[in-house]
């Protein structure tokens, strides 16, 4: 398989976490890539431009490429939804994702803009980021994008 419908393959499986040297990826750091190191192509993390030893690595581009499709296909791909303060526009995003029998993980942080303040994060996983597309005008959403459309 040709590196480029390697990639288009992940693009269409609604995947992110990910990237093909001299091809591309959704980032370019804190992920897993596939390159080729000559004389071996190689299946290596990279953190903060920094590259670990090699997870996979061979001689031959095909079994290169189908361990690092194997590979990436078993990855949970979140994609954010909405990023509110508000508890009612997430469980309005999530009701609507839920409805459409979309699994929805919610991963809330601290603010740290006042004590007890706390950020929601709704995310979807793989596929279902092109369903939510189709429900929300704006993906993701912030509560800026909110209040600029008075919504």
């Amino acid at each position: 398989m040709p590196l480029t419908t390697l990639y288009n393959k992940f693009i269409s499986e609604g995947y992110t976490n990910f990237y093909i040297d001299g091809v591309g990826g959704l980032q370019t750091d804190d992920v897993h890539c596939l390159g080729f190191n000559n004389p071996n192509w190689e299946v290596y993390y990279i953190e903060r431009g920094q590259k670990s030893e090699p997870i996979f690595s061979s001689t031959n581009e095909e079994e290169a490429i189908r361990f690092y499709a194997d590979f990436v296909s078993r990855i949970e791909h979140w994609h954010l939804i909405t990023f509110t303060r508000s508890a009612e526009i997430l469980n309005d995003f999530k009701s609507k994702l839920e409805s459409k029998n979309i699994r929805t993980i919610q991963n809330d942080i601290p603010s740290y803009k006042a004590v007890g303040d706390k950020v929601y994060r709704l995310f979807v996983v793989n596929k279902d980021i092109f369903t939510a597309k189709e429900i929300f005008k704006d993906v993701p959403c912030f509560d800026k994008d909110l209040q600029k459309n008075n919504v």
